[in-house]
């Protein structure tokens, strides 16, 4: 199992419409019906003074991710999702993956 982490900075302003954008286009809960995501969550940053969310979701491996990753739906709503970004901060919509790692 893999977890991937995409953060987020909303534009200024533009926090509770990016959460807003989330749930109105049912992107989680899509993620969720995608074959090998076992959960997908948004979570907003309670600390600092930027509007940062995290996407966090767990996948069966890297190739799960990489297919939701390149879904067209996904793609198609990633470009909606960009105009509510800080566009000094932007990044790729891609989030980065990791691995469990058992400590020893």
């Amino acid at each position: 199992m893999i977890r991937s982490v995409l953060t987020l900075r909303a534009a200024t302003g533009q926090g509770r419409a990016l959460e807003e954008f989330y749930d109105e286009k049912g992107v989680l809960t899509r993620a969720r019906q995608f074959t090998g995501c076992r959960d997908a969550v948004l979570m907003r940053s309670i600390s600092g003074t930027s509007a940062t969310h995290l996407v966090i979701a767990d996948w069966d491996g890297p190739a799960d991710y990489q297919r939701w990753i390149d879904d067209p739906w996904r793609a198609a709503v990633s470009r909606q999702l960009a105009t509510l970004l800080d566009t000094e901060w932007s990044e790729p919509i891609v989030g980065a993956i990791y691995q469990f790692v058992t400590a020893r």
